[in-house]
């Protein structure tokens, strides 16, 4: 094995150890000393790679985006099919309900009120989804020939943006175990697609 591909194993090891210690203790209650400690390296070896937890925090920003890869290709692939898009919402819901995700959504959400470098990172993500999905809905609309009850030019993004509010927002209260059968029904997200546009 070469010197760069352990470099990127213990990179790797590191940023794992660290999610770990974000899920359990939060981003500011973790220390670069606790994340080196849970990557079985030593304090110097961590700050070899990181020079310190914003930098951390801003690789868990682009290990989301390379999560996030093969959905963005898959709505670059909708070719007009209503079920192509739904298929995508339904794995995105199931995504982001894992409690791992809820959990680390809201520390992620905390840290970006205080830091803005924080915040354009995970912004970017969620603006390179949101772009992928209106593009997917307005192929959608073409082929289907929908009237957007919006103007034309807004209804796909603006779409976008309430199908991936209303999903984010029902998965962290069912992946931080806040929503009960006293709530109500869970999100259809069959229900959703009716966002797509009214027929012509």
């Amino acid at each position: 094995m070469s010197r760069i591909d352990r470099n990127e194993q213990r990179v790797a090891l590191i940023l794992q150890a660290a999610l770990q210690c974000f899920l359990a203790k939060g981003f500011h209650q973790t220390s670069m000393r606790d994340i080196a400690q849970a990557a079985g390296v030593s304090l110097g070896n961590l700050y070899n790679h990181f020079p310190g937890k914003e930098a951390i925090i801003l690789a868990v920003a682009v290990a989301e985006s390379e999560e996030l890869a093969p959905m963005l290709q898959r709505l670059a692939a909708v070719d007009g099919e209503r079920a192509q898009v739904l298929a995508f919402l339904q794995d995105f819901h199931a995504l982001c309900r894992q409690p791992e995700w809820a959990t680390l959504a809201v520390e992620v959400l905390a840290e970006s009120a205080r830091n803005p470098s924080v915040a354009e990172a995970f912004a970017a993500n969620r603006r390179q989804l949101q772009q992928a999905l209106a593009d997917a809905l307005q192929r959608v609309a073409q082929r289907g020939r929908r009237r957007p009850a919006l103007a034309p030019a807004l209804a796909p993004a603006l779409q976008a943006q309430v199908l991936l509010d209303a999903i984010e927002s029902d998965a962290l209260r069912q992946g931080l175990g806040e929503a009960d059968e006293a709530d109500g029904e869970p999100l259809d997200i069959g229900l959703l697609v009716l966002l797509l546009g009214a027929r012509a």
